[in-house]
């Protein structure tokens, strides 16, 4: 194994205990040395994440490697890896409260996805957009219409990830003008877990989809105990562990 290689494998088992400064030492080793221009843009990738993971107010770290990950994966044109760059670099903004240097990111992320015509990364590129303008009331309609946007889509293409991301921001949404209505679109979630659910052959395949969506079981047992309905939180607590 190279040398680079056993400080990589040691910066993600920090990385993994939430030792970020611990994972930023390796990972400084291993960009120092490595010369391979694609490794060295996943190294920048993650000296990025782990900067901003270990200060959310201090964005300059962050933004650098971020950028030097963004300019290989250009200069290599590796679309797919460009494009979450932008997104990596857009969430650095938006965590930072820079809405709008996050917005011209994601929005030139959707561009790029719809340029190669890839659905998955066109829905999560929306997603995205979609969350940084939920944050502002009068913006509110235009996530609720991308969001719309994206089930649609994703449920075509049997993209589940984006698609229960599009319901949980739909969901947050509605949580704070109607929480009856968001109770109710939870619950058709929770249905349509049960419908995928049963299209899934393995057991494994079953409990990896169940963990993977569990984000969404939380939220609505939540809204369910805000609507001081116990026996029904209660009800999907037990559902989320079958």
């Amino acid at each position: 194994m190279e040398d680079y290689e056993e400080f990589i494998k040691n910066g993600d088992s920090f990385v993994k205990k939430e030792k970020f400064m611990d994972a930023i030492r390796e990972f400084v080793k291993a960009y120092d040395i490595i010369t391979v221009e694609d490794d060295k843009a996943e190294i920048a990738y993650k000296l990025s994440q782990c900067y901003f993971s270990l200060d959310h107010k201090n964005i300059e770290d962050p933004l650098k490697y971020a950028n030097i990950s963004l300019e290989i994966h250009r200069k290599l044109e590796n679309t797919d890896l460009e494009i979450m760059d932008m997104l990596n670099i857009g969430y650095i903004y938006l965590d930072s409260g820079k809405r709008d240097d996050a917005l011209s990111y994601f929005e030139d992320a959707i561009a790029r996805a719809d340029s190669i015509k890839d659905a998955q990364l066109f829905a999560l590129t929306n997603n995205a957009r979609a969350e940084a303008l939920s944050s502002l009331k009068s913006k509110q309609p235009e996530a609720m219409k991308i969001y719309d946007n994206v089930l649609e889509l994703s449920e075509k293409t049997e993209d589940w990830e984006n698609y229960f991301e599009a319901l949980y921001g739909k969901l947050n949404i509605l949580r704070d003008s109607d929480i009856n209505a968001a109770f109710e679109l939870g619950k058709s979630g929770l249905d349509k877990i049960d419908s995928i659910m049963n299209t899934l052959k393995t057991k494994k395949d079953k409990k990896e989809f169940k963990e993977s969506v569990g984000y969404l079981y939380d939220s609505v047992s939540d809204i369910a105990m805000e609507l001081e309905n116990i026996d029904e939180a209660m009800k999907i607590a037990a559902r989320s562990r079958e």
